[in-house]
């Protein structure tokens, strides 16, 4: 799975991913995503990962709106037909969505059933959209 997120929300991110990895976690995560800062063709090794890559989560913290990387990453998701899921990455506040999502596209809440349910193509009960 690649994992497209503000690096203000990385401690998000790397949560997500340490939680899939417990026993009692439902499903697991294999992080795709850019785990560092990279040279100025981040797009196209971008682009090589979501290629490779099941699904894309979108960690929508609060300042995910504003966050060119995430939209660019949603973008290229959208352009490869890759399935994407919006996912609320804060606790506190609002999240916001990147740029380019779709009107359509809900933010869902951060629980692990909501999770399960959208990595296995699911739609989740409607009370799980943010």
């Amino acid at each position: 799975m690649y994992i497209a997120f503000d690096y203000d929300d990385r401690d998000v991110k790397e949560n997500l991913v340490a939680q899939s990895k417990l026993p009692e976690c439902p499903f697991e995560i294999v992080d795709s995503s850019i785990l560092q800062q990279i040279p100025q063709d981040w797009v196209s090794v971008a682009r090589r990962l979501i290629s490779g890559s099941e699904c894309v989560l979108v960690l929508c913290g609060e300042q995910t709106h504003q966050a060119r990387g995430v939209a660019i990453e949603l973008q290229i998701a959208q352009e490869l037909g890759k399935r994407y899921f919006l996912l609320r990455g804060t606790r506190k506040g609002t999240p916001t969505r990147p740029r380019n999502a779709r009107a359509s596209d809900p933010v869902w809440t951060f629980r692990w059933p909501t999770i399960h349910a959208l990595l296995d193509g699911r739609t989740p009960p409607d009370e799980a959209a943010y």
